[in-house]
């Protein structure tokens, strides 16, 4: 998964190109309603992971008291609180203070995610393994699942092969894609295999692929496993 504050920080970027713009105008939301509430609803489950990711944080020693506290101003501006939306406020929403905290807060998650170690690429490859194994057995999965899965995990493999090639954030979404997928065939499966494709997608954020993917929202995670009801 790619690291929610540095998503968030582009969006708000986006939203702040021109400070003394109304939300309505730089937000899209009178030329494109449709994506620009979907950017909003987008914004809000990024908070969510963001505060996965601030609880992780703390859990490794980070004092992140900042970053909580901060969070209430990345909410007001997500929602323009507590302004007109179509007053110029973009300069007092996307303060030099609200962006800073937020960049701050990407630059700690991404450093607080782990080297690859030998170990841990030889459990993803394991796992990548059992994966397939599954892939070959499951014959309820559609052909494009199938082809989907397959080439999700040709793109791990390359990226753990060649890491100066792809980099940390390839591997990352490529296994997020995974996580994802893995719900996706417990959908189409039955029976013991569908039992199967959830327990991957389950063990998916476990120890070694858990620490290149980073925080879920629980949001994320409850809708995924829509798919298996």
């Amino acid at each position: 998964m790619k690291n929610p504050a540095h998503e968030l920080l582009e969006l708000f970027e986006r939203w702040g190109e021109h400070p003394g713009g109304s939300a309505l105008d730089s937000r899209g939301l009178q030329t494109d309603e449709d994506t620009a509430i979907d950017d909003h609803l987008y914004a809000m489950c990024l908070l969510a992971a963001m505060k996965n990711c601030v609880d992780d944080l703390e859990r490794g020693g980070y004092r992140v008291k900042s970053f909580r506290r901060s969070f209430r101003l990345w909410t007001k501006a997500v929602m323009n609180y507590p302004h007109a939306w179509n007053a110029g406020a973009n300069s007092a929403v996307f303060s030099v203070h609200t962006m800073d905290t937020l960049e701050n807060l990407a630059a700690a998650i991404d450093r607080h995610l782990p080297a690859p170690t030998p170990e841990r690429v030889a459990e993803i490859m394991s796992y990548l393994d059992e994966v397939v194994t599954l892939l070959e057995e499951d014959e309820e999965l559609s052909s494009e699942l199938r082809l989907h899965v397959s080439r999700i995990v040709q793109t791990i493999r390359g990226c753990i092969v060649e890491e100066k090639a792809y980099g940390e954030t390839d591997l990352k979404q490529a296994l997020y894609d995974l996580w994802v997928a893995l719900y996706a065939a417990a959908g189409q499966s039955d029976g013991d295999k569908r039992g199967r494709w959830a327990t991957m997608a389950e063990t998916i954020y476990r120890p070694a692929a858990a620490s290149f993917i980073g925080s879920m929202p629980g949001l994320a995670i409850a809708a995924a496993q829509l798919a298996q009801q």
